[in-house]
C-alpha cells in the first residue's frame, strides 16, 4: 500500500504548477522601462523564453543550492553573515531590483540568516520593487524540493531535484511579515498541496492590517 501510494504521488507531480500571483508582478511594469529581474535560483530557460516578451535584464543568482546554503556561517556575528550573502547576491553597486524571485530561500534559511540576506539586499531595494516566494501552509507540510521558473502569467515551471535537500526552516505569514525588513507580504494563496506563495511589496510602516492566511 505505501508502495502504491508513493507511486501515485510521483505520477502526481505536474512539471506546471499553477499559481494565482505570479501574473500579478507584472500589472504595474511599464513597457519603456528596462526591468532589472534577479532570479534567487538556478537558470530556468522557460523564465529566460517569459522574459523575452520584456525589455530587461535577467540575473540568476543561484543561492538555492545544498553547496551555497551548507558553507554560509551559522552561529557567526550578524555581520558575517550579512557580507556572506552579499558576496552571494555579486550586484552591480547601484543597481535597483524591479522584480526579486525568492521562490522557496526563505524556507532553507533561519531566521538570522534570512534576515541577514534581507541587509545585503537592502542597498538594491526602493519601494517599488516587488518580490514573489513560495512556502508551506505549516510544519506538518512536506516542502517538495524543486527548482522553480515562470511558465507564464498563470502558471509556474517545476523541477524535482534528486540528492541532498537542505534543512527546512519553516516560516509562517506572520515571521515573514517581522523578518523581511523592507517587504511585506502583500498577498497570499494557498496551493493545493499545501505549498503558500507569496507576493511581495513594500513595507511601509505603520503597516495596515492584512489577515493572515494561517
Amino acid at each position: 500500500m505505501r508502495q502504491f501510494s508513493a507511486q501515485k504521488a510521483e505520477l502526481a507531480f505536474s512539471p506546471v504548477l499553477p499559481s494565482n500571483l505570479i501574473g500579478q508582478l507584472f500589472e504595474s511594469t511599464q513597457s519603456e522601462h528596462r526591468l532589472l529581474v534577479v532570479d534567487m535560483g538556478y537558470p530556468s530557460p522557460s523564465t529566460v523564453q517569459f522574459f523575452n516578451q520584456y525589455r530587461c535584464r535577467l540575473e540568476f543568482l543561484d543561492l538555492i543550492n545544498a553547496d551555497f546554503l551548507s558553507r554560509r556561517p551559522v552561529g557567526a556575528e550578524q555581520s558575517a553573515l550579512v557580507e556572506y550573502f552579499h558576496a552571494g547576491l555579486n550586484l552591480q553597486p547601484g543597481v535597483i531590483i524591479d522584480i526579486c524571485l525568492f521562490w522557496d530561500i526563505f524556507n532553507y534559511l533561519d531566521r538570522a540568516s534570512l534576515q541577514a540576506l534581507m541587509q545585503a539586499l537592502g542597498p538594491y531595494i526602493n519601494s517599488s520593487t516587488q518580490g514573489y516566494s513560495l512556502g508551506v501552509l505549516s510544519g506538518r507540510n512536506r516542502l517538495p524540493h524543486c527548482q522553480y521558473g515562470i511558465d507564464s502569467r498563470a502558471s509556474l515551471s517545476q523541477t524535482q531535484l534528486s540528492g541532498h535537500q537542505p534543512g527546512v526552516h519553516y516560516h509562517s505569514q506572520r515571521d515573514l511579515n517581522s523578518l523581511l525588513t523592507y517587504f511585506e507580504v502583500d498577498k497570499s494563496r494557498l496551493m493545493p498541496d499545501g505549498r503558500v506563495e507569496y507576493l511581495l511589496g513594500d513595507n511601509q510602516l505603520p503597516r495596515p492590517v492584512k489577515p493572515a492566511i494561517f
